[in-house]
């Protein structure tokens, strides 16, 4: 029983280690530093949720004032992060993300009239895989349970996805009389994409540059919260199922869900339309954008304990 006291005693003080000084080995000539590296590296997880934004051809950036807070929707997100130096870190992220927009958000009469009477609407689920790189901007400490208090970053990446855009059947009268919404296409295992609407066939996988800012805050020795904000760029103007003038594209071979002004009742939202005459709406040139802010759970996982080798 000493014998066994005395061993594990021994393995406990060697150990303990000090990043800030110094180790000498029993037998060892002469006085050297300890060969563990400053940093220690370590892995969190975190668990987020949040809201979701979208910018394109059926919410131009000069409308989001106006329909922002109609076309929000959420987000969902797990994300690693190697924690690689004081200031550097790679993240590994895995989103779902849910973006919408509705012509009939719009007011009419109003300066977005004409994308009223076009009549558009549309909901797309993004899955969504990124690597980005972060940036500590104020660094950290050494050791992960001496972690700054608060640490602001910003970071940069890619990140791959798919999608499928989506829209409501018209609505209708039932034998009651009462107005009822359409289902949506992706109920009965379609999409917009398959109407070809604009006559071409897109991808429903992509790329996207995902780059945003945030902040930690240290709860415990173990958890943080924080808050992100990310904005993407998508490689594609068709997270809408609309590219930048859809009047100038030579529709498919149905025309359901290429121009729905004649519509009396906006499908999404049973707006009485009003039906004026038509002019060019407002868009949104260049690829389909979306945004996300994010509150997370993040929990460091506790490095091994690191003992010295033995000396030769």
């Amino acid at each position: 029983m000493f014998r066994f006291f005395v061993v594990a005693l021994l393995l406990v003080a060697l150990c303990q280690t000090d990043s800030s000084g110094q180790m000498w080995f029993l037998g060892q000539k002469g006085k050297k530093k300890s060969p563990f590296p400053v940093f220690k590296k370590h892995t969190s997880m975190s668990f987020g949720v949040g809201s979701s934004h979208y910018l394109g051809d059926l919410v131009p950036i000069g409308g989001i004032m106006s329909v922002g807070l109609q076309t929000t929707r959420w987000n969902l997100g797990v994300n690693f992060t190697r924690h690689l130096s004081p200031n550097f870190s790679a993240n590994l992220g895995l989103n779902y993300i849910r973006i919408a927009g509705d012509d009939s958000y719009f007011s009419s009469p109003g300066i977005f009239e004409t994308n009223f009477n076009r009549n558009l609407h549309f909901r797309n689920d993004i899955k969504e895989l990124s690597l980005v790189g972060i940036y500590e901007i104020g660094g950290n400490p050494e050791n992960n349970l001496k972690r700054n208090a608060v640490s602001p970053y910003v970071y940069l990446g890619v990140s791959g996805f798919m999608h499928s855009p989506d829209a409501r059947t018209a609505a209708f009268v039932d034998g009651t009389g009462k107005l009822v919404q359409g289902s949506w296409l992706s109920e009965s295992g379609g999409g917009l994409l398959d109407y070809r609407n604009e006559g071409v066939e897109y991808s429903l996988a992509n790329v996207s540059i995902p780059f945003g800012v945030g902040f930690r805050y240290k709860i415990n020795s173990s958890i943080d919260v924080g808050f992100d904000f990310g904005y993407r760029i998508a490689f594609t103007d068709y997270l809408d199922d609309v590219t930048d003038n859809r009047s100038s594209v030579v529709p498919g071979p149905s025309m359901l869900y290429t121009d729905r002004s004649g519509e009396s009742y906006a499908a999404n939202t049973l707006i009485n339309r009003i039906v004026r005459v038509p002019g060019a709406p407002k868009i949104s040139t260049g690829p389909d954008q979306y945004f996300t802010t994010q509150v997370r759970i993040i929990y460091h996982l506790k490095n091994k304990i690191d003992c010295p080798p033995l000396p030769n």
